[in-house]
């Protein structure tokens, strides 16, 4: 019984290291993290065409990506966040769409971070950093 255990223990270990590295913040929910909720406002209120996106600090030392679109004509997907020895790669799915937002955007946090932050679509274009 007592190996049995141990068993189940290790292989519960083994799998709690096999989760995903971000998760995608609902907008319903903006208003939990205030820094991130004025950076959305900004991309909202702002009338450019901004492309790129924004590291921000969130609770428990997690970082939050807010990526845009830069037109209402597109809308993101989060497809992968790989984490590297010396810098973490958001991949991000650009979707056809004709969006009710000025800026359509997708908030990324991440689990985990390493080095710099690259964001890039499925065809390997660079996002632009820190607007």
């Amino acid at each position: 019984m007592k190996k049995l255990l141990v068993g189940l223990f290790v292989i519960m270990m083994l799998l709690s290291g096999c989760g995903k590295e971000y998760w995608v913040l609902d907008k319903k929910r903006l208003n939990e993290e205030p820094a991130v909720r004025q950076y959305v406002n900004y991309l909202q209120d702002d009338k450019t065409e901004r492309k790129g996106f924004k590291v921000i600090d969130i609770a428990e030392g997690k970082k939050m990506v807010v990526v845009s679109t830069g037109t209402n004509e597109l809308e993101l997907e989060a497809v992968d966040v790989e984490v590297l020895d010396d810098e973490t790669i958001v991949t991000v799915r650009e979707v056809e769409a004709d969006s009710d937002e000025t800026n359509p955007y997708i908030l990324i946090g991440l689990e985990r971070k390493n080095g710099g932050v690259r964001v890039i679509n499925e065809e390997g274009e660079e996002y632009e950093i820190g607007f």
